[in-house]
């Protein structure tokens, strides 16, 4: 299993890489349509569809509402986009606070976690997209694009699950949410957010940044670290009452595709947000 997880890492990194800093955004947008489309068909699994057709409808309406809003991302102000996320992610966390007893809102209703399926899909595919278009912003004396904020978002899940990891098996004693996800512990979230906090620092040092950007930096980072965990939640929480182990089975090793994104899926908009309210 170790072996299968390394190799199949070691083939996504640089491909994973090169579409976020080598492809124009519109060949991204396609991209990153394409893999969030394999995303839909799992999470259909996760609101039991019956059927191969009923889950294939489910990515078409996906794949339809991705267009629309690539359509009207031309005319509509993306604080109404924001809005949107923030409102989502907001209901998301009540749903994990109030777990399991929020399961009886939507347990077994397979249309409402369709229609929570399709906010957290587009969201997340709307929010990569827009962070990829962003020209250029200046952070201290440097200047950083969008593929490269792209970049940043993944790196500071990966520093945060990392440092999860590490501090989670070395200090774990408190979990964080038995009820979901019982290997998760308080300890662990909060040597994720040491980590990826440093690796901002490191970042803000190097372009010579200001005391504002520090300051800036270090709130993004935090706000986006805990809804990179938030994230993962939601997709354990629905996986959890969906009786399974894995959201799918295309990445061998790793899982589905929802495995290696679910931590993005509320980053990315978040992410977004908070750039849109400091740097935009």
């Amino acid at each position: 299993m170790l072996k299968l997880r390394v190799i199949t890492a070691l083939v996504l990194f640089p491909l994973a890489l090169y579409a976020i800093l080598f492809l124009d955004n519109s060949s991204f947008a396609l991209v990153m349509g394409g893999v969030t489309l394999i995303a839909a068909y799992e999470w259909a699994g996760f609101a039991k569809f019956p059927s191969v057709a009923s889950k294939v409808a489910f990515v078409i309406i996906v794949a339809i509402i991705i267009y629309i809003i690539w359509l009207i991302n031309y005319i509509l102000p993306p604080q109404v986009m924001n809005a949107v996320s923030a409102g989502f992610w907001l209901f998301a966390l009540l749903l994990i606070f109030a777990y399991p007893a929020s399961a009886g809102f939507w347990k077994n209703k397979t249309l409402i976690i369709a229609i929570i399926g399709i906010f957290l899909l587009t969201l997340t595919w709307y929010s990569l997209i827009a962070i990829h278009s962003i020209p250029e912003l200046l952070v201290g004396q440097g200047k950083i694009t969008g593929p490269y904020l792209v970049l940043a978002v993944m790196m500071l899940v990966w520093a945060a699950d990392t440092g999860a990891y590490f501090s989670g098996r070395r200090f774990g004693k408190y979990k964080l949410a038995p009820a979901i996800s019982p290997g998760k512990s308080r300890e662990g979230v909060y040597g994720g957010l040491l980590l990826a906090i440093i690796m901002a620092l490191i970042f803000t040092l190097i372009n010579q940044g200001s005391v504002q950007d520090y300051i800036q930096i270090i709130l993004i980072t935090l706000i986006t670290v805990i809804f990179s965990v938030t994230g993962d939640l939601m997709e354990s929480m629905f996986k959890r009452q969906a009786n399974l182990k894995d959201s799918g089975c295309i990445l061998p090793g790793h899982g589905g595709i929802l495995d290696r994104i679910d931590s993005v899926t509320a980053a990315a908009p978040i992410f977004y947000i908070a750039l849109s309210m400091t740097y935009l």
